[in-house]
């Protein structure tokens, strides 16, 4: 593959994880304060929240291997895979790592919900949260883009939305003064 094209990809497949991502957070918090309830009904938002989960890992698998075929900066596995280890902005990158491997634990979690107790699965999805915060925080630092409108909308919209839900799941819980 041609190294340009590998960055182009790269590039917009790390754009949309995040949107896949941004959007389940969201459904997540959309089904928790049941805002979302009439919207769309609770059984088809489990089933989109369900397949919007491994979507994100498997673009955020297409954003790692395809910098692989980048021959620019030259990334190896031992880069995509471990945090902080990238020749390029090596902070940023190990964000986009660990939100990557967050968003894993959290999907498996899925599978493990009556093993966990519903308690410690529901902390581990508060991860959810600061998979979201660490990716977005990637593409702010690392993004080769991040500095354009378009790249600017894509990251801010997502962040508004899911303070503003977070805020009301807060109030409606009787968490914030």
């Amino acid at each position: 593959m041609d190294s340009a094209l590998a960055w182009q990809l790269s590039r917009a497949t790390g754009f949309t994880a995040f949107v896949a991502l941004a959007l389940d957070v969201t459904l997540g918090l959309l089904m928790s304060t049941r805002a979302g309830a009439r919207l769309i009904p609770r059984a088809q938002q489990v089933d989109l929240h369900r397949w919007l989960s491994p979507l994100t890992l498997a673009l955020v698998a297409g954003h790692a291997l395809l910098l692989l075929a980048d021959d620019y900066i030259g990334f190896d596995l031992v880069d995509v895979l471990v945090p902080f280890a990238a020749p390029y902005r090596p902070f940023a990158v190990g964000i986009g790592v660990i939100a990557a491997y967050l968003a894993l634990v959290i999907h498996l979690s899925f599978g493990l919900r009556k093993r966990l107790g519903t308690p410690l699965w529901r902390r581990l999805h508060g991860l959810s949260f600061v998979a979201f915060i660490a990716a977005a925080a990637h593409i702010l630092l690392a993004g080769t883009d991040a500095s354009s409108p378009w790249a600017l909308a894509v990251i801010t919209l997502p962040i508004d939305v899911i303070a503003g839900l977070v805020v009301y799941r807060l109030v409606r819980h009787g968490l914030a003064a």
